[in-house]
């Protein structure tokens, strides 16, 4: 029988899951994996027709939902073993980007041995720390993975505000008040401020009507994180200075949507 803090762990996931589609030119879609491959089934809930080919997709019920995430996902984590809210986060980031990167994200954050599996030794280390502060690390490093990622521009948004979201929800999970969230999202709000600030000075430098050189005029620190390889693909057309303001811009898009979607947590919450 599952446990009652899977199935609430599932429903916040699964706010972010979408429902039914059949999108042709997505090869999540199709049951070879690969556009116009095998058989258009669709994706539900999360659950694609690549990934699970012999299923009937289309009318997959709650129960067997529910039953995949928990044998995939969940025990794969060992959320049952996990401290309240640090489940949900690494449920969630497992779900969104793999587990094996959920789990070296959590080892990292609670200093043991990162090799992608839950034993004996990282759950001991887990219960050793904060888990708010683990909760906090997780996200941070979920945040600036998906920076990483070349699609970061497109759906940087989406993914901060969900990012965001099971943030606030784990850290509520793990006891912390509602005075940390509205310190936290005030602490996004300032981090996108301050990107919003280094993206006009970067723009302006590519453009050619800033004046001095970047180093001069755009905090150091706004210029940390940035996938140099992505960045000098993109720039082929646009120029590096503009297209790492184009990043910069969108960092500060997903921090303030990360900020939203925290507040509207907490406004739930109230």
């Amino acid at each position: 029988m599952s446990s009652s803090r899977f199935l609430a762990c599932l429903a916040d996931t699964r706010r972010h899951e979408g429902g039914y589609s059949t999108n042709r030119a997505d090869p999540g879609n199709w049951t070879g994996g690969k556009v116009g491959k095998g058989e258009l089934k669709g994706t539900k809930a999360g659950i694609a027709a690549s990934s699970h080919p012999n299923l009937d997709i289309k009318n997959l019920t709650d129960a067997q939902i529910a039953q995949i995430y928990e044998a995939e996902y969940w025990r794969v984590v060992r959320g049952d073993d996990l401290p309240a809210g640090v489940d949900l986060t690494t449920f969630d980031y497992g779900v969104n980007s793999g587990n094996v990167r959920s789990i070296k994200a959590l080892q990292k954050a609670s200093g043991t041995v990162q090799d992608g599996k839950v034993g004996p030794a990282t759950l001991a280390a887990v219960r050793a720390k904060s888990p708010t502060k683990l909760i906090q690390t997780i996200n941070d490093a979920r945040l600036g993975f998906l920076q990483g990622l070349t699609n970061w521009t497109t759906f940087g948004k989406g993914w901060g505000a969900r990012v965001g979201d099971i943030r606030a929800r784990s850290l509520l999970m793990a006891g912390a008040a509602i005075a940390d969230l509205q310190a936290i999202a005030s602490n996004d709000n300032k981090k996108a401020q301050a990107d919003e600030k280094g993206a006009t000075a970067v723009i302006a430098a590519g453009t050619g009507s800033g004046t001095g050189a970047v180093a001069g005029s755009v905090p150091s620190d706004q210029l940390v994180n940035f996938n140099w390889t992505t960045v000098v693909g993109l720039a082929v057309a646009a120029g590096v200075l503009v297209v790492c303001g184009v990043v910069l811009k969108r960092r500060a898009q997903a921090r303030r949507a990360m900020a939203d979607a925290t507040l509207a947590v907490m406004a739930e919450a109230a």
